[in-house]
């Protein structure tokens, strides 16, 4: 399925002032829906195009468009959005209350620093004091000296900007009831290594360099590097070339080693690399190999930094504390991407690259503080960064923007607040329930599995009940009794305090010490789920139980059911049933999926990197990967005729969940519906289309060329609408379970019966 030809765009550049700011360029974007209006044109059948055939009055809606202050829309976005109001509501009471409890005292802070910085910039005040200070300190560190460039990437880290690369703790991949130390690639500003490199984006690295001019315009050139712009694009399309690709950084077991801190530098030529990564240099580049000299100098280089991170230290006092009886080495560290590595400090230590590494560092900074320093500034950034890059026309509201940034600082505190006003423990019992509805099935679907060999069967059941459902909140909150903070201090003197929390709370005192399982990568006011294969557990928070992936009564119900069909079922709680199998429960099922998907299979029940597949079952199973690599997708930008193909590779392990989330779904309503109302043929008929609607409007996607480019760039999920049709992709097994459990459902065989490839796994 293609988007482009039911699309039409207008693009227009204006040349505007903004207050306090120096002229730029706006550019404006305006896209219209992805299909035919529906008034006065018959709707697609659901065989050629489910997702429009159900969305079609949504997508012509224009009380639906997408809002300036967006840059996509959709069910998804527009929950994220509500939950966003929400958090505004309680902030604001917490504000209001004349004695707060210290918890509350925190949350205050952040919030009534990050409006007080609004209101200054209203008034015309700001300062830039915070990048100058900071360019000062870059220039105290860069003069040549290895022990001061690692001193000031030690400082960066600390403070939250990007450099080359990073330390941070993790669960290992070879011991996942441990966090280890991980040393990672990082550190570009364009959203991936294709945009320093493919033709398509050759007008985004344009916007690239004329952003940086007029970065430099605002901050000074003066306190900048000479030639500032064209140095930092220098520097950074060198680090691009060196970097994986999106979809190759996805194959983590290809390319990781377990070391040590001592000799990574001396066992450099022989860290692990992703061989498919070798293909993105010439032949007389392919193979780095570094000499003793080399080897010496990066030795001395880490141990610099280590220090200057503190991070040996707690290397030590946390295996001490942790394991007194243990043996293991206290420095280890598990190293991606050798490739990256072995080629990384020669950029570094170039001398020709002094002044533009000096470039790139100096633009981290001011990228990372700019949000605190100028209304001119902060709109420069978001005019290249949002508005460019991905086609949002406005800045969020004030309000929102503060939202965002109390729940990056303190999401879990504010998460407390949330889940006590806006969910319920009820829900929390019934989307469990749910969990483990699916979780039945998708036993019975291993059990029943006619490819896979028995012992990888058994390894299989093995992990799916090792699996951990977390719903709503965590158990345990974190604590923030290590932060302090109060009103009296300023924005930017909050975040250093709020950065040296995270860093000394998130990475020091937890490497080298034991996974904590309670733990919680999203806060409950977020709309989103995720599986973690360390753990091998799936995630709900509170914000993703609510309409329209979880309606607690029928009233609730986030679409506009067919009162036929509601009338013929004739039983509310039946109908409520097929909404939420189409909406939370796929979304449940996604998830588990996710734990046998093309990377998630490689991790075995106790969450370590391990390949538990035969040799046979493996290549069965990668040739019904190369089967849904099969599915085409592209969007073609109107203004230039450049076609953008979604990239199989990346979006794999998400387009396997998606259709395992729907085949489970619909196994599971079958399922109850077959206990309810036996071989009642218009009963089975009128659920499943609800089911199936349900399923569409929770995909519901609305986008600016800007984003989709982007999206297909760099996202491994799939546009809605293409997750949406996947469910024409299921198996011929699963179109004759449909078959024998709702016997002649016309609505499931026009949907399912009349595509061409299907799909089991």
């Amino acid at each position: 399925m293609t988007w482009n030809k039911k699309t039409e765009t207008a693009t227009t550049t204006t040349t505007v002032s903004k207050p306090g700011s120096t002229t730029t360029t706006e550019h404006k974007t305006t896209t219209t829906n992805f299909y035919e209006s529906f008034f006065g044109v018959v709707r697609p059948r659901p065989q050629d195009d489910l997702y429009a055939h159900v969305n079609c009055e949504w997508l012509n809606d224009p009380s639906a468009a997408i809002p300036p202050e967006h840059s996509t829309w959709g069910a998804l976005i527009a929950l994220r959005d509500e939950s966003a109001k929400n958090q505004i509501v309680l902030l604001n009471e917490i504000a209001a209350k004349t004695e707060r409890t210290p918890e509350e005292e925190k949350l205050c802070a952040i919030w009534s620093a990050s409006l007080k910085r609004f209101e200054e910039w209203e008034n015309g005040t700001g300062s830039y004091s915070p990048i100058t200070e900071g360019l000062a300190t870059i220039d105290e560190h860069l003069d040549g000296d290895d022990e001061k460039l690692a001193a000031y990437l030690a400082l960066s880290r600390k403070l939250g900007y990007a450099t080359p690369f990073y330390f941070y703790s993790l669960a290992s991949v070879q011991d996942s009831k441990n966090e280890v130390l991980n040393l990672h690639p990082y550190g570009l500003s364009l959203p991936s290594r294709d945009y320093y490199f493919d033709e398509k984006f050759e007008g985004k690295r344009t916007w690239f360099l004329d952003h940086l001019k007029r970065v430099a315009e605002l901050v000074g050139e003066d306190k900048l590097v000479p030639g500032f712009a064209e140095a930092v694009v220098r520097f950074e399309t060198k680090l691009a070339y060196i970097q994986m690709k999106s979809h190759q950084q996805r194959e983590r077991s290809k390319y990781y080693t377990v070391t040590t801190l001592d000799e990574i530098a001396s066992g450099i030529n022989a860290l692990a690399s992703l061989e498919d990564k070798l293909s993105n240099y010439t032949e007389e580049e392919k193979y780095e190999t570094l000499d003793d000299t080399s080897r010496e100098r990066i030795a001395a280089f880490l141990d610099n930094l280590i220090v200057s991170l503190n991070v040996r230290e707690a290397l030590d006092a946390n295996y001490v504390q942790n394991y007194p009886d243990g043996t293991d080495n206290h420095y280890r560290v598990i190293v991606h991407d050798g490739d990256y590595f072995r080629r990384v400090f020669t950029i570094l230590f170039a001398e020709e690259n002094r002044e533009d590494l000096k470039a790139y560092l100096q633009y981290q900074l001011i990228i990372g503080a700019s949000k605190f320093a100028t209304r001119a500034l902060d709109e420069e950034v978001f005019d290249f960064q949002n508005r460019k890059l991905g086609g949002q026309k406005e800045q969020q509201s004030y309000e929102k923007r503060s939202v965002e940034l109390v729940n990056s600082w303190a999401g879990f505190l504010l998460g407390q607040v949330y889940v006590g006003r806006f969910f319920s423990l009820n829900d929390k019992q019934r989307v469990h329930d749910m969990i483990i509805e699916v979780t039945d099935v998708m036993n019975e679907s291993i059990e029943n599995n006619d490819w896979l060999t028995e012992q990888t069967k058994e390894a299989a059941l093995a992990k799916l009940t090792r699996f951990t459902p977390k719903i709503g909140f965590p158990d345990k909150w974190e604590s923030y009794d290590k932060l302090v903070i109060n009103s009296e201090l300023s924005l930017w003197e909050i975040n250093k305090a709020v950065k040296m929390f995270i860093y000394d709370t998130k990475f020091l005192e937890k490497v080298n010490g034991p996974v904590d399982s309670n733990r919680w990568f999203m806060s409950p006011q977020t709309v989103s789920a995720y599986f973690n294969p360390l753990q091998n557990e799936i995630v709900f928070p509170a914000a993703i139980i609510q309409p329209p992936f979880y309606s607690s009564t029928i009233e609730k119900v986030a679409f506009k059911l067919n009162e036929a069909d509601r009338a013929l079922v004739g039983d509310d709680e039946i109908v409520l049933d097929a909404v939420n199998f189409g909406g939370i429960a796929a979304v449940i099922a996604h998830e588990i999926t996710h734990g046998f998907d093309d990377q998630g299979r490689k991790f075995d029940k106790n969450g370590n990197m391990n390949d538990w597949w035969s040799e046979k079952d493996a290549a069965l199973f990668q040739a019904k990967c190369d089967l849904m690599a099969k599915q085409p997708w592209s969007f073609t930008e109107p203004a230039t005729g450049k076609v953008h193909h979604m990239n199989h590779k990346l979006t794999m392990g998400e387009n396997l969940a998606d259709l395992g989330g729907i085949s489970l779904a619909v196994q599971s309503l079958a399922r109850r519906i077959e206990k309810r109302f036996g071989s009642d043929v218009a009963k089975r008929n009128a659920l499943f289309r609800i089911l199936f609607s349900s399923w569409s409007v929770i995909w519901q996607f609305k986008g600016t060329d800007e984003a989709i480019i982007s999206r297909i760039a760099t996202d491994p999920h799939a546009p809605g609408p293409y997750r949406c049709n996947l469910a024409k992709t299921l198996s011929s097994s699963m179109k004759r379970l449909m078959l024998r459990k709702v016997i002649k459902c016309t609505f499931l065989q026009r949907i399912v019966l009349s595509c061409g490839k299907s799909v089991r796994i």
